[in-house]
Parts: structure tokens; sequence; C-alpha cells
């Protein structure tokens, strides 16, 4: 029976679905292709094959292009020789694909492959079946896009499902790519909701691994899998931007729709913690990073937001016109940088979440970030790798060096948020005019200031801190901030009462009113010239502090532990070792957004 289950399985049934598909990713990691050739049957109504097609490019604008084509169902039920199906001129077989839709053409063929297996026997009385074709295998051929012929060359996937019944729970990467192994993550449920469903997480190559995976999707286009054992801690994830992502309306047999979403440009990471026995701390032993020529798809009931899907009954997506966003109301652009100051412990509710006391009759803490750190608008920020936090540790501090490496082997950058408003001199400011109660030029915009706290981790206990938390603070691109800068007219002499809130992931982390900040704008603004040991003048920006909810918290019980513990370096690995666990800490893919009403809105994808 074999290769024949390869074929078409439909022998008249109702309701049935068959699908084939191949996925092509260009060595470039730059480009990709995805085809699928279905047969459709449904409880009742007509019956129809389809052909689809799309490209990714994440050079081009569009990222992406796709459509699709409609058959009779009795054009499709064709298999020829070495061919599995044909419908028109499009034909996928063991070892090849030829095809077209609108404004896209396929010729690809490929060989050799890894072998594998599907995780549901097909002797089951399952009402869907997977059966794979060829898995990692090498790829070369023509892809023609609006009349332009585009060679590709890298590897391919392909695979036969058929059933009675659509899985309407899919979660699936494929990152053929990453370090010196290939990783494919895949996760189904028969519920609408993904729930007691069947997982699994492979890593080929010199390093093999198997397990059976936690699973995850996320509205922002993740994909999360978590495989833990007594010893063992792996994560792997993968991500695409909206953007870059194709979507496709599928049918199921019971006349409910599926959303398809799918890119094939991705990227992901994969993370793999040790431990010496249960209870015991844990330590990276593994990390590795790929960006682009990362498959991810999420395959549910409801649509993705910014996802643009291909309509059941359409042939391609609906033309659409993204009107530029208005712009808010009192808003200048922003001026260039000149000094960055940050001030830590300034919201009521955050002293308390750390524990600490203060003395409210001295100055704000205060420290430098570095003006590479500012980045106008949404767009990514790259985290640091463990090469780039030894070199920041090392500026800091040279005679670290030895010791970082025989101590660490890989280092996460333990990732954290903290939404802020950003005080923006639009002007030189009269700090004696401004305690008399006069106006004077400023603005403000939300801001993210991000975080490497494994940085920081290390100025514990030493006696001066805060060059650490400036490194750890200023890495490029660290401090996203909204498009525009919000200036009331007249110019400020007190903050103004607004809500800022941070979402990771559309969860909400943080929401607190600027009626909580423990300082007036007077005493921020005196903070900051102390630290610049100069007048504020137009360009300075002052980060006015976050409220409570960033990810690095602690219970009382464990600050008290920890801060008998005198050893930085020790304090450090707790820190990597609780890091491994978390899930109020961030790692790339993860999709940060600050929200302050008037001062507008950034929206932060970490990426590697």
């Amino acid at each position: 029976m074999g290769k024949d289950l390869d074929r078409p399985v439909w022998r008249g049934q109702r309701p049935w679905f068959e699908i084939w598909f191949a996925v092509v990713l260009d060595q470039s990691k730059r480009r990709a292709l995805w085809v699928r050739q279905t047969m459709f049957v449904p409880r009742s109504g007509t019956a129809r094959a389809t052909v689809w097609g799309a490209w990714f490019d994440a050079d081009a604008t569009p990222q992406t292009l796709a459509a699709k084509r409609f058959a009779p169902l009795d054009a499709a039920v064709v298999d020829e020789g070495e061919t599995l199906i044909r419908t028109f001129d499009s034909r996928l077989s063991r070892t090849a694909a030829v095809g077209a839709v609108d404004g896209l053409a396929w010729d690809v063929a490929w060989t050799g492959g890894t072998a594998t297996h599907p995780d549901v026997p097909t002797w089951l009385p399952a009402p869907t079946h997977a059966r794979p074709i060829v898995h990692d295998a090498e790829a070369k051929g023509t892809v023609t896009v609006g009349g332009e012929v585009v060679d590709i060359s890298g590897r391919a996937i392909a695979m036969h499902l058929w059933g009675k019944r659509r899985v309407p729970t899919l979660h699936w990467i494929w990152a053929p790519w990453i370090g010196d192994g290939s990783l494919e993550v895949s996760a189904v449920s028969l519920r609408d909701t993904f729930s007691l469903g069947l997982a699994s997480l492979r890593l080929d190559g010199p390093t093999e691994m198997r397990g059976r995976p936690a699973t995850a999707a996320h509205a922002n286009m993740l994909v999360t899998g978590t495989v833990a054992g007594p010893r063992r801690l792996v994560h792997a994830r993968a991500w695409a931007e909206p953007s870059s992502t194709v979507g496709y309306v599928y049918r199921d047999t019971d006349d409910r729709d599926l959303m398809i979403a799918q890119s094939d440009i991705g990227s992901a990471l994969f993370q793999v913690y040790t431990r010496a026995a249960p209870g015991a701390p844990w330590h990276p032993a593994d990390e590795r990073r790929v960006e682009g020529g990362v498959a991810v798809e999420i395959h549910q009931r409801t649509p993705l937001p910014g996802v643009e899907y291909i309509a059941w009954d359409a042939t391609r997506r609906a033309e659409s016109v993204q009107a530029p966003l208005p712009r808010p109301a009192e808003s200048v652009d922003w001026p260039e940088t000149g000094a960055i100051v940050a001030l830590g412990l300034t919201y009521s509710d955050h002293v308390r979440e750390t524990g600490q006391k203060l003395d409210r009759s001295a100055p704000p803490t205060s420290f430098d970030k570095h003006v590479r750190t500012l980045v106008h608008g949404d767009g990514p920020v790259r985290v640091p790798d463990t090469e780039e936090l030894f070199a920041a540790l090392e500026e800091v501090e040279p005679d670290l060096r030895d010791i970082l490496r025989q101590r660490f082997k890989h280092l996460p950058a333990v990732m954290d948020y903290e939404g802020e408003l950003a005080l923006v001199a639009l002007g030189d400011i009269d700090e004696t005019a401004l305690a008399a109660g006069a106006p004077q030029p400023f603005g403000f915009a939300a801001a993210n200031d991000l975080t490497a706290r494994i940085v920081q981790a290390f100025g514990e206990t030493v006696e001066k801190p805060l060059a650490y938390w400036t490194a750890a603070k200023s890495f490029p691109r660290f401090l996203p901030v909204a498009p525009h800068v919000w200036a009331p007219a007249g110019g400020v002499a007190k903050i103004p009462e607004l809500m800022l809130e941070t979402r990771v992931n559309a969860d909400r982390r943080q929401s607190a009113s600027t009626k909580l900040m423990i300082y007036d704008l007077p005493a921020i603004v005196t903070a900051a010239r102390l630290h610049l040991d100069r007048p504020l003048r137009r360009g300075d920006v002052i980060l006015t502090g976050t409220p409570a909810g960033v990810g690095m918290r602690m219970s009382p019980l464990k600050r008290r532990v920890a801060a008998l513990i005198k050893d930085r370096f020790r304090k450090a690995e707790l820190l990597v070792s609780s890091f491994a666990t978390s899930t109020a800490l961030l790692r790339p893919g993860d999709v940060i957004e600050v929200d302050a009403g008037p001062a507008g809105r950034v929206r932060t994808r970490l990426t590697v």
C-alpha cells in the first residue's frame, strides 16, 4: 500500500477533502514558494478542485503575492505515472511541482530528503490523515512572478493530507537552516481551540532531538513550543509580520470556514537549558537563531489581525488601500536628539513592586541611555546575542572577559520592557521659570525603555552599578518611541494626566496613570539638569520612569533570598535559571505595544 497513499484516496465518499502541498525555501532565506492542490467534497453541494499558489519575497513591495484557481472536481481526480495530482496545467509529483495561478507560475523539482513518518498511523479511523511525501529535500527550479523569471534553490517539504474533516487548529514551524540542524514543530487539534491535541518537535542534524511540546499560537503571528523535562528544557519559536504573511480562507466539510495564515520568510529561535538534577538551577546549553528562511503557519477558526485573507469563493485578495493613520492633534516631528537621561523609581506602585525604600526628598535615580537607542515608530529590535552581551560587559569592566567565558557558554539577554512617558525638550528650558509655574516648550511621547537585564545584573553588589544600567539599556534601537511628539499648545508647566498601558503579545502588563508619579515636572527637570550638568535644551529627552508590571519582578520572599547572595556571578546564574522558565520576561518574536493616549503609541517586535 506504501506509496499509493501519496495518490488520491477519494473514491466518491462524502464529505471529503484532500490536500497536496509543497513549500520551497530559497537558500537566501529571503524568498519562498508555497503551492497546494486540493479536492473538496462537502456533505452537500458542489465539489471542486483548487490550485493555490503563494510567493514570498522579503525584499519586494509588497512582500507576498497569492492567488488560486478553481476547477470541477473531476478535472483533478487524475494521476498519471509519477504525477500524484493534476488540475488544469498544474501537477504535483513525488519529486516536482509545476503550475500557475494569476500572476505566478512555478516549475521546481527536489531530490533526496530525510525519512519521516506520520504521527497518526494511516490505518487508524481518524477524521484527518497526513502523509509526508518528502522532507528537507534539496530543491531547485524557477518561479515566474509578474512575467519575471526568478531562480530558486534551497530546501523543500511536501505532504499529502486527506479525510472527512479538516483539522480546525494547527500550529507549524519549519526551519531547515537553524544552526547546523533542521527544526520542525507541529501541533494539531480536532477542537476549535487547541486542546488535547497531538504535538511533536524534531531537530535533525548532528545533534538530534525529539519531544512532545506544549504549543501556543499568538495573534501577532508567533508560534511557540516548549518541551519540559526534569533535566532538559527546550524552547522553540517562530514568527513573522502580517505584511509577510499570506492568508487563505478554507472551507471545512461542515460548511464552516477555516483561516490559514502562513509566512515562509519568518524567523526562529531555538534554546536548550539543562540542569544536573531536578530542582537544581537551569544552565543555557544551546541557542540557535535564524532570520528568514522559516515557515510558520497558524490555522484556526478566527482570522489574525493584520493578515489579509483570500475569501473562499475568491481567486485573489481584495484590493485594499491602507489609508495613512491620521496624525495626532498638536503633534510635531521629533527634533534631533541631544542627550537621553533615564530616571528610575518614579512611580509609587513600581517602588512597592521592587521592595525598595525611597527617600522622596532626594532626586530620583538618573543614568544615561545612548542616543543610538532612540528609534521613531514601529519596527523590529534585534535582541543581542552572547558575544554582543560579552562585549557590552567588557566595555564597562574589561577584567570580566575571562571569567565570563569560563562560566557562560551561552548568555541570554533576559529582555524586559518598561513602558514610559518620554519628556522631550522642544526648545531651551528655563528651570527657574518652570519652578515659578511658567509653561515650558516640552512635548511627550510613548516610549519603551528596553533592557537586557543580564547586563544590569552584573552591576549588582558593585560600588557604581549605574554604568551597568546604561550598558543594559544602550544596545541599538533599545528605545522605540511614538513616531511624533505630542506638543500641547503654549507649552506645559506640569505632567499631564495620562494613562500609560503596555501589552506583550496582546496581554496587558502595565496600566497606570501619571498621577502615580512621585515627582512633579520641576523635580524631574532638576534631576536631569543635575545629571547633565547643564540646562536642558532642544532635543534632550527624559525618560520619566515606568509604573508597576515590568517582567523583572519577584515576590518578597525571593527578594529576601536574593539579598543574601553577595556573589554577582551567582546572582547572574540564578537570573538565567529563572529566565529559563519565565513567562513574564521577553524573548525574540514577542511584540510589545506601549500606548500613552495623546502622546502616541509604539509597537516593537523583538527579533534576531
